[in-house]
């Protein structure tokens, strides 16, 4: 998503995404009542919001894509990384941000809980091997100055607040900075919203097994039960649709930098409706935060668009700084990474993709297939297919053409005809129960790095979305690769069909199909 300065829905979303970020700082100060009125213990109150958020994000995902809530526990990869996530990122970050505000103030707790933001920092720089940007640096002394002057009050030398509160801010801005580079990966696969509510399942399960919240005696009178409805239900799933809304409108970069305002909402509402007494010295050190924020958050859309719209408690400066985290192709099964994007081709591409289309004609010649003089598709049926947008092309992370492939709607004539087997679908029903894909094609250089499996993936999702229930596929029998990995991704091999080109010549084709 980029950010459009024309769209008609700028300002609403300015004021969804300021509004998600209110609603944050509010989540906090709600945990701040419940703790310091009512007795609820942080452990207590991380289980319960965390179980309850996870139901809401996965009913909210079952009725978006019930097919991907599915398919999520087929890739045990994903799984064991959100797992990591839910531990090292979420729950970490739930229980030590509840303590920071429970020994502090919810404006204190959040405000320091943003310094996670310069841990990040320091990471992309580790990782780059280089030293930090002026602005970046200039961000980490505006950091420090904030905290230095939050947990002194100006006296140098005297701790003003709590060692525990400051302990615990201390680890919630190291698991802020585990939220924010943990997950890249399967979100870019996955979507926030299943991630996120997979995390929370997971955090919150691992969580109450050791709390025992069901044991704990709290008191949920008429004002506990409603700070802790408005927890979840404004301060987790308002937040987080309010901010996807403020992506959408005005764009990652507009979104990300106003949700600034959530250590500046939690302060000013611990100050007008609890009461907890703020200084000069907490205001100033709250300022220095935010202005850290804006100098260590990364400006480019590209970059802010990673994790934008993350959910709970991911400060949209935050997704930002994580959109440097692109690991190289060799890290792992770039399908699973999601280092990889596709489109429909268009005019321009056309000349790249003949020459993938050539590097696919290579590989079956050294597989010992024999086309013909005439290769399939020719150039004409390739610039009718990009005309009518069936034909796809796949680019890496750096926007680097690597594959091509195509997803037809269309009768396909050769299905007609008698199969030395059986179709999983009637291929004479109507509406056409299928669609079918076509001419995968990888450039050498991307070979063996998922590419394949990415394709059938997004194959996949096209034709759910023009509303088929399987799809098909039809490879020479020579054709070893492409048949392991058909098989492997669940198609069932049919039978055998017989497609005649325009010269009349018969071949043998291996007939597969998918249901969806």
């Amino acid at each position: 998503m980029v950010e459009s300065e024309g769209s008609p829905h700028v300002m609403r979303g300015i004021v969804c995404a300021l509004a998600g970020g209110i609603c944050w700082g509010f989540s906090g100060t709600c945990a701040q009542l419940l703790m310091n009125d009512y007795g609820a213990p942080a452990e207590w109150i991380t289980c319960v919001r965390m179980v309850i958020a996870a139901v809401f994000f996965l009913f909210m995902t079952a009725m978006r894509n019930w097919r991907d809530l599915v398919a999520v526990f087929r890739d045990r990869r994903s799984l064991l990384q959100i797992a990591l996530f839910a531990l090292f990122g979420v729950l970490l970050t739930q229980m030590s941000y509840l303590n920071a505000i429970k020994h502090t103030s919810a404006g204190v707790g959040t405000t320091i809980e943003q310094v996670g933001l310069v841990l990040i920092m320091l990471y992309v720089c580790l990782r780059a091997r280089r030293l930090p940007r002026l602005r970046e640096a200039l961000g980490l002394a505006f950091a420090l100055g904030g905290m230095v002057l939050i947990a002194t009050q100006g006296e140098i030398g005297r701790l003003a607040i709590p060692a525990e509160g400051l302990s615990w801010g201390l680890v919630s801005a190291v698991a802020l900075a585990f939220y924010t580079l943990m997950p890249v990966r399967v979100l870019k696969k996955w979507g926030a919203m299943l991630v996120t509510g997979l995390a929370m399942l997971f955090g919150g399960s691992a969580a109450s097994i050791v709390v025992q919240p069901w044991s704990i005696p709290v008191q949920l009178s008429g004002g506990a039960l409603a700070a802790l409805v408005a927890i979840v239900l404004v301060g987790t799933l308002g937040a987080y649709m309010l901010y996807l809304q403020g992506v959408a409108d005005a764009g990652p970069v507009k979104a990300s930098l106003l949700c600034c305002v959530e250590p500046v909402s939690a302060m000013v509402l611990a100050l007008f409706w609890l009461q907890t007494p703020v200084s000069l010295w907490d205001i100033a050190g709250c300022a220095m935060i935010v202005v850290m924020i804006f100098l260590v958050s990364e400006r480019e859309p590209k970059l802010a668009a990673v994790l934008a719209g993350e959910g709970e408690m991911l400060s949209a400066g935050a997704a930002a700084a994580a959109g440097y985290d692109d690991p190289p192709l060799f890290a792992g099964r770039a399908s699973v990474l999601g280092y990889y994007t596709s489109r429909p081709a268009v005019r321009e591409d056309f000349g790249q993709v003949e020459k993938l289309l050539d590097a696919g004609h290579e590989t079956f010649a050294a597989l010992g297939i024999d086309e013909g003089r005439k290769k399939y598709p020719s150039a004409r049926r390739l610039m009718h297919s990009i005309k009518n947008g069936t034909t796809q092309v796949v680019e890496d992370a750096q926007g680097h053409m690597i594959a091509v492939f195509a997803v037809s709607f269309s009768p396909d004539k050769n299905y007609d005809s008698a199969i030395d087997g059986t179709w999983l679908t009637d291929t004479s029903a109507q509406p056409q129960p299928y669609a079918e894909v076509h001419w995968i094609a990888v450039a050498y250089e991307a070979r063996r790095r998922g590419v394949g499996v990415f394709i059938l993936e997004t194959a996949d999702r096209i034709a759910s979305r023009g509303g088929r229930t399987s799809i098909r596929a039809d490879v020479y029998p020579q054709n070893v690769p492409i048949q392991n990995m058909l098989e492997k991704h669940g198609y069932t091999r049919c039978g055998t069909i017989v497609i005649k080109d325009v010269f009349g010549r018969k071949k043998a084709r291996l007939a597969y199909e998918r249901m969806l």
